[in-house]
């Protein structure tokens, strides 16, 4: 029998009380409820805060439901069970709902809010494998959920008899926004009074720590070199939700400045011929403005696995720094059972070139450790390249120990590459936590996973086929570009068709692709997490307020909702001074605001406009002829932007009337190097034309 309490709720749901909608903070609230569940760690709020991260709207984190209630969404970070709540923060929650409040919270089983979240019961189970999102229905939280690859996300693979818990729910007014292969419900939503409360049937936990630390239960669909956005769709799908309730809603860009996402290319000198090879990735890199990541195994010993071929390269290592590139380590052996617990102990530090010694017979490694792998390879490169400080790891065969991370944070590595985007089921940065463990420490190691690579454990690359490669790099690529997704790109330099084949896909990618040294964006994700800001919307104008005392150094730039309806939008610090930030149309009817006057590449040109702008010759060596047509008689300016968004020079800056105009510009030969750049021409209303010219 129920009890007099849910009788009363219910009664109290289908009557609602008529109010005005609340106005809210413009901001998430996600509601911590590790000690009201007696959870005992930290699992799910870590996984819930990851996902708030990623959307890039601001938060907060509180255990008051009274503190929640006064924010635009509240995210909780566990289920609802019938003890997680008293009566009077049940009354709260329904309350802030009824008054517009957007409420999202896993696993439903309490009774007292099934009239509130649309459904009369769950039916439990441990062996559903897939959520099918309804992407037929007209509802604004599925907006970025459009890739076949998005639209069915996994959650283990079936070959398995059960996995973690589900529920399937039963709806009564709610909308079944996906559903389990079963046919349950797995993801609804409710509109309630003037707000909405939307679930899902399983924990944040499960698929989002799960996948990072690499203990889901084989829930990629494939393996490397393919697009697996299984825990992005969820990021993706809360900003939507958000955005869909909150007008002119501000998030943080997940690329710098004006780009839409960022593309790193990093090398992995594993052999005696990728040794050999390099200089030509090197040189082409160089002549194109593009600053790659070298991660170098420091193999100073032979054994039945490969040479020493480490050994006598400082002219290499010179020539790579000589290019303007940056270095990571690779590991010392590059041993295929770096990964085995029991093959590779944790050891001691202290550990030198002249002591560690480990030696692999073609079948087993003996005589390695984590720390010697680490510590060595570490202290190897920094001794041997001038004014260099290792801050990037990673493992040969992208094997991970179990404690790999625990001892790259003890070393003061601040970066890991060494999991697969397609195996971890994210395309985004993340922070690890230690030993692989859902109760594990928060390290300071950020894990950047391998995107795409040289590597195709079927049908592998060849001087035949690696066009065809390049291609599957360009889907994928391009799928990641429309979420705002990084790319890590992985190419061994021991083949020369490899450089043809990276050339062509560099060639063929979205003009709006910032290509960005690793650690450099890595930088970029940390001060993007702990930037704050906060927006008020009064009639049609918007304010952005950021700290007083903030870098804007880090190119973090603003995403503002239908922001092309608003009349003004304007950037303060905490004194109410105005910022020098510059806002521009971007997708759709939103804008972009970014600071300063920083131009580039990557900024959005209507279609209409994208034949306004013609550069010849192209490629060009001296003198670059440029035909433009202005649409209206008014101050024009022409600039010549390189790959990562910097002005290098100034082509035209004067007032113009109305019709066709040709320009010729000068180039001399130290004036700036030979490479990929851009000539972009704007007006007061912003960029009009961009076109691609290389100089040779």
């Amino acid at each position: 029998m129920k009890s007099f309490l849910l009788v009363l709720i219910n009664f109290l749901f289908l009557f609602p009380i008529i109010s005005n909608a609340q106005t809210h903070e413009r901001a998430i609230a996600i509601l911590d409820l590790t000690v009201k569940n007696n959870e005992s760690n930290n699992a799910r709020l870590f996984s819930v805060e990851h996902m708030a991260k990623v959307t890039g709207i601001p938060y907060i984190i509180t255990q008051d439901v009274d503190v929640a209630k006064n924010y635009s969404m509240i995210l909780s970070s566990s289920l609802f069970t019938s003890t997680t709540f008293n009566s009077d923060e049940k009354t709260v929650l329904i309350n802030y709902v009824q008054n517009g409040g957007v409420l999202v919270a896993p696993r439903i089983e309490d009774e007292d809010f099934y009239t509130l979240f649309g459904i009369d019961g769950y039916e439990n189970s441990t062996a559903r494998f897939e959520v099918h999102w309804d992407t037929t229905l007209p509802d604004g939280s599925l907006k970025y959920i459009d890739e076949p690859e998005e639209q069915v996300i996994s959650l283990g693979r079936n070959t398995y008899s059960s996995i973690f818990k589900t529920l399937g729910y039963s709806t009564t007014f709610a909308s079944t926004l996906a559903t389990y292969e079963d046919g349950n419900s797995a993801i609804i939503k409710n509109s309630y009074g003037n707000g909405a409360a939307v679930s899902i049937g399983f924990s944040w936990k499960e698929v989002i720590l799960r996948n990072q630390i690499n203990r889901d239960y084989e829930a990629q669909r494939i393996t490397s070199n393919g697009f697996e956005p299984t825990s992005d769709v969820l990021f993706l799908f809360v900003r939507a939700l958000f955005l869909e309730h909150t007008p002119h809603t501000v998030w943080k860009n997940t690329s710098p400045g004006r780009s839409i996402s960022t593309l790193m290319i990093t090398h992995d000198i594993d052999s005696a011929t990728g040794m050999d090879t390099l200089e030509v990735f090197v040189d082409y890199e160089k002549d194109n403005n593009i600053e790659a990541t070298y991660n170098i195994t420091v193999r100073y010993f032979d054994d039945n696995l490969m040479s020493d071929f480490y050994t006598n390269r400082q002219p290499t290592l010179d020539y790579i720094q000589a290019g303007g590139h940056n270095f990571g380590s690779h590991s010392v052996g590059h041993f295929f059972d770096f990964g085995d617990d029991d093959v590779f102990p944790i050891g001691n530090t202290g550990n030198t070139k002249d002591s560690y010694n480990p030696s692999n017979d073609g079948d087993v490694t003996m005589g390695g450790s984590v720390y010697g792998e680490l510590e060595v390879s570490k202290n190897v490169l920094e001794a041997d390249i001038p004014n260099q400080t290792i801050r990037t790891f990673r493992a040969g065969h992208l094997a991970f120990h179990k404690y790999l991370i625990d001892i790259l944070d003890t070393l003061g590595y601040d970066y890991n590459s060494s999991f697969s985007a397609n195996d971890v089921l994210t395309n985004f940065p993340y922070q690890n936590k230690m030993g692989r463990s859902f109760s594990g420490a928060i390290s300071n190691v950020y894990e950047m996973p391998v995107t795409i690579s040289d590597v195709f454990h079927s049908n592998p690359i060849s001087i035949f086929n690696y066009f065809d490669k390049a291609n599957t790099w360009l889907d994928i690529t391009r799928k990641n570009h429309a979420n705002g997704a990084p790319t890590v790109l992985l190419i061994h330099p021991n083949r020369n068709y490899k450089l043809e084949g990276m050339s062509y896909y560099l060639d063929e990618l979205p003009d709006d692709v910032n290509i960005m040294e690793f650690e450099k964006y890595g930088d970029f994700w940390r001060a993007r997490e702990i930037f704050v800001f906060n927006s008020e919307l009064d009639g049609n104008e918007m304010t952005i307020t950021i700290p007083d005392s903030v870098d804007l150094t880090n190119d973090i730039s603003f995403i503002v909702a239908d922001g092309q309806s608003l009349s003004d939008i304007s950037i303060v610090n905490e004194l109410g001074t105005v910022l020098n930030f510059s806002h521009e149309p971007w997708e759709g009817n939103d804008v972009i605001v970014y600071f300063g006057d920083f131009v580039n590449s990557i900024d959005i040109v209507k279609k209409e406009d994208q034949g306004l702008l013609k550069v010849f010759p192209n490629p060009v060596k001296k003198n670059l002829n440029i035909e433009f047509e202005v649409p209206q008689a008014g101050q024009f300016q022409i600039d010549l932007v390189d790959m990562n968004g910097k002005k290098v020079a100034n082509i035209f800056n004067d007032s113009l009337l109305q019709g066709k105009h040709n320009l010729q510009k000068t180039f001399s030969a130290d004036a700036f190097s030979k490479g990929i750049y851009f000539v972009v021409m704007q007006n007061e209303n912003g960029i009009i034309g961009r076109t691609k010219v290389v100089v040779m």
